[in-house]
């Protein structure tokens, strides 16, 4: 069953949130716990929620959809900040039925367009692509 979260689970997700944030990155300890529930939180303040995915009144995962300002074109659009299925539950559909969901509710909401940011190497990057998302710009690094 897929919801919004309420208060109890935003707590057990932010208490993730280290993990999460790390783990994304493809990288360890790269953010601190502190820093990514501030990252977080300043989604929640700006008007973000969390969807869960529950099995057996359990979180098996979530997704933290906002709204988002593309500097060029100055338009608004829905945007999927975090996605993240716990360690036992992968590979049963979950991310993809979550992604699906945000996908209705940004429609809902009357966004035209939805976009996330995927680091390179990251797995789901597969994901994002059979649901039908679509690369838009590349951001390229050199470490100096």
């Amino acid at each position: 069953m897929i919801r919004k979260a309420t208060y109890k689970d935003v707590e057990f997700i932010l208490s993730n949130a280290k993990d999460v944030a790390n783990e994304a990155m493809l990288s360890k300890d790269t953010i601190s716990q502190e820093q990514a529930v501030q990252l977080a939180l300043f989604t929640l303040e700006q008007n973000g929620y969390y969807l869960v995915y529950e099995i057996n009144k359990e979180i098996a995962g979530w997704i933290l959809l906002g709204k988002n300002i593309d500097p060029i074109t100055n338009l608004t659009h829905a945007f999927i900040y975090e996605l993240y299925v716990l360690p036992k539950y992968r590979n049963l559909g979950i991310a993809k039925q979550l992604l699906q969901s945000a996908i209705k509710e940004s429609k809902l909401y009357g966004f035209n367009e939805i976009r996330l940011n995927v680091f390179a190497n990251n797995f789901a990057k597969e994901i994002y692509n059979r649901i039908g998302f679509q690369d838009l710009q590349t951001i390229m690094y050199k470490k100096l």
